[in-house]
């Protein structure tokens, strides 16, 4: 008699049920979150107290597009200009954690979160994880801060709900990074995007055979990137890369690739996905590219109506050769605030990176900042790269050379001390840096 295959089939899905939804349950379900938002919003945010008989007013809209065209917008401007605890919904000693944007303003933005919070945020969470390749024998490298910045934590408590092994490198050292993922065989980590090429250069400096590394599932959020540095990345690394998508205000990882790499699916029924025009607001179709605006659905301490990211996307409801009903939006190209402003032109961040992407070769082109600085009234622009090892000789001449060719404006080049460098490795890679203000 042949032996009976006990073996439980592993399957693709975290959460089969929910992550397959036909897209006219889905919408049932959001019409409802919705109303349930925006009722519990009027009753308790003080950040939208002059706005509470309008949203109780049209908390009845029987459609998605009937709430879009009743409810305002919420803006960073708005959260910035309120009161520390304006927006807060529950009691303070209902609240057990709290983190912060990363961005650069003076007053940071504030997200609290309660027990509750936590649970659904790691219940939902565990989903984005476990599609980008994440399982129970996983061996996770956790390469975000640990600190205020929500990638850390929040998704920490995510991938325990799948029990992996998880190491919270945080903020390690580059060198210590790389000793940890050796010598403990880490197969998945996570990590803002720019700090893959950082990793990658400071093994090569330090002659460190990247492979010896056992990696094959590298996820990759916080920061745009281009699809070159996706096949730098996974060249070097031996790995396959996946973007994921989150920020503070409304949640980390609430967002990614499937195996297919083919849009992010978002969580549509943990938050509630809008494109809109980023200068009229209009509500744009199906794959049309706009502002993403997000409505949170399960946050009890500060949940947020139709907040404006400033990420530069589109949706899709097209189906997924992955099985996943969710929508998917296509990978973030730009944010609103990636422009700088320079002796009457306007330095925008992805002709830049394509500009010097041109230069490999001679630079890596993954790691580059642009600096602007004014001294006694005169301003000045500076670019800041590192150099390939074994670079060619005169490499920063030609450098110099090809940008005056391609760009209107004069702009001096020098390469990051080691100082500059080893700091790059403990947050975001800021590629426009603006001092003038300073």
């Amino acid at each position: 008699m042949p032996a009976i295959n006990t073996q439980k089939k592993e399957s693709a899905f975290w959460d089969k049920q929910k992550e397959t939804i036909s897209v006219a349950d889905l919408k049932s379900l959001q019409i409802a979150k919705l109303r349930e938002s925006v009722r519990f919003v009027a009753k308790h945010s003080g950040l939208y107290k002059q706005r509470k008989k309008l949203l109780e007013h049209n908390a009845s809209f029987n459609s998605l597009d009937e709430f879009s065209k009743k409810i305002p917008f919420t803006t960073k401007e708005d959260l910035l200009q309120s009161e520390l605890y304006e927006n807060l919904c529950v009691p303070k000693k209902n609240l057990v954690e709290m983190h912060s944007s990363s961005g650069t303003s003076a007053k940071p933005v504030y997200s609290f979160l309660t027990k509750q919070d936590i649970q659904k945020s790691s219940e939902y969470l565990a989903r984005t994880w476990y599609m980008q390749g994440v399982r129970e024998e996983s061996l996770f490298a956790m390469m975000a801060s640990y600190g205020l910045f929500s990638a850390g934590l929040l998704n920490h408590y995510a991938i325990q709900q799948i029990k992996s092994f998880i190491i919270p490198v945080g903020g390690s050292s580059a060198l210590k990074t790389l000793g940890i993922l050796r010598e403990f065989s880490v197969d998945s980590c996570a990590a803002v995007a720019s700090y893959y090429p950082y990793l990658i250069a400071m093994a090569k400096q330090n002659n460190i055979r990247l492979s010896d590394l056992r990696l094959r599932h590298i996820i990759a959020g916080g920061e745009p990137f281009s699809e070159n540095q996706r096949c730098y990345v996974e060249k070097e690394l031996n790995a396959k890369m996946y973007d994921q998508y989150g920020l503070c205000e409304i949640n980390t990882g609430i967002a990614g690739e499937c195996a297919e790499k083919n849009g992010l699916h978002i969580l549509a029924d943990y938050v509630y996905p809008e494109i809109v025009h980023p200068a009229s607001g209009e509500v744009l179709g199906e794959n049309q590219e706009g502002e993403l605006v997000l409505t949170t659905f399960y946050k009890q301490a500060s949940p947020l109506l139709r907040y404006r990211t400033g990420d530069i996307t589109s949706i899709s409801y097209a189906s997924c050769p992955c099985g996943r009903t969710m929508p998917r939006i296509s990978r973030i190209k730009r944010r609103t605030t990636d422009t700088l402003f320079y002796k009457g032109i306007n330095i925008e961040k992805p002709y830049i990176a394509k500009l010097i992407e041109g230069l490999q070769g001679y630079l890596n082109p993954y790691i580059w900042q642009i600096e602007l600085n004014s001294d006694a009234g005169r301003d000045e622009a500076v670019l800041k790269i590192v150099l390939e090892q074994g670079e060619r000789e005169n490499a920063l001449d030609h450098i110099t050379a090809y940008l005056q060719r391609s760009l209107d404006f004069k702009i001096k080049t020098r390469i990051f001390t080691a100082d500059e460098l080893a700091r790059l490795g403990n947050s975001k890679l800021k590629n426009f840096l603006d001092n003038r203000n300073n």
